[in-house]
């Protein structure tokens, strides 16, 4: 049995947020990242999260550009001008918090889209080094936040024979131990499959919970730990639009209230727990369509 996951197993539904530097805002042009966080409109999006009655957020710190959306000097030793002034996380613990909502953070260390991330960290020509500065930079950003932090999701961990086995790179345990530097209760996730199909042995004994990842809403568990390698079942499945609001128009729900409660019902009923992903808008907001979903489900007692 693992201590760590209990309150995770017991909050069974949560949010997972993908706002990253590729999200569009509802009209206008798109703002450079580093203004569209310090225009983040945290007070309506944080007000949203709480009337989902969601008892947990998973949010995006870095997702292909690695741009932080707070500071770190640990960052900026590596490459400047790739941190905010303005501190999202702590203002997003500071205000969910108070409403016993827990915080979590998603990290993919690859930067496939940053050049100068890519050169500073030897991602294409020596991966150990690349996996140094991953460890580095999440060890780092756990000791900042300590037990405001809860748990991670690893993105781009891939075992051989998925997207070129990307995750042979790093060593599970030393970034494991990276993760829970400044909160040793934190769950991990590694994302080692990408989306379906489910079942890998990677992670035994070292992660807390399985990635989960699918396009759509077909898993479902077998007890607590009938997750790849024995871990948490937990389940991800974009809701509105695919992972981020890249283009333009209103995000919303693909499935029917009904669809996503009897999915989400059932989920809980067997021991897991899933996170419904949605996509927010660049200035921070939740589309009113996917809105309407949410607080429909917290209604039906999800």
């Amino acid at each position: 049995m693992n201590e760590r996951v209990e309150w995770f197993k017991k909050a069974g539904y949560g949010l997972f947020c993908h706002w990253t530097t590729h999200s569009v805002p509802k009209n206008g042009d798109k703002k450079p990242h580093a203004q569209a966080i310090l225009d983040f409109d945290i007070d309506t999006f944080t007000k949203q999260i709480i009337d989902t009655g969601a008892r947990f957020l998973f949010f995006t710190i870095t997702h292909a550009d690695m741009f932080l959306p707070f500071p770190l000097k640990e960052m900026d030793d590596i490459i400047p001008n790739h941190t905010s002034k303005r501190d999202l996380i702590e203002e997003l613990y500071e205000r969910l918090s108070k409403h016993n909502i827990k915080l979590m953070v998603y990290f993919n260390g690859e930067g496939s889209t940053n050049s100068e991330w890519e050169s500073a960290t030897s991602f294409k020509t020596d991966p150990r080094t690349h996996a140094e500065y991953c460890y580095k930079i999440t060890e780092a950003i756990s000791k900042k936040y300590g037990d405001k932090i809860c748990g991670w999701w690893i993105d781009c961990c891939y075992e051989p024979g998925i997207c070129g086995g990307r995750g042979l790179r790093y060593d599970y345990q030393r970034y494991a131990n990276a993760l829970r530097a400044g909160n040793p209760n934190s769950i991990v996730a590694f994302n080692f499959r990408g989306v379906e199909p489910w079942g890998s042995e990677w992670g035994r004994g070292i992660a807390d919970f399985q990635a989960g990842e699918e396009n759509e809403l077909k898993h479902y568990p077998n007890g607590q730990f009938s997750g790849e390698s024995g871990l948490q079942w937990f389940g991800l499945c974009w809701m509105d639009d695919f992972w981020v609001h890249e283009k333009t128009g209103e995000p919303t729900p693909v499935y029917s209230n009904e669809e996503a409660l009897n999915y989400i019902n059932k989920v809980k009923e067997n021991g897991g727990v899933f996170a419904y992903n949605v996509a927010p808008y660049q200035e921070g907001h939740i589309s009113d369509k996917t809105m309407e979903q949410l607080i429909w489900l917290k209604e039906q007692g999800v």
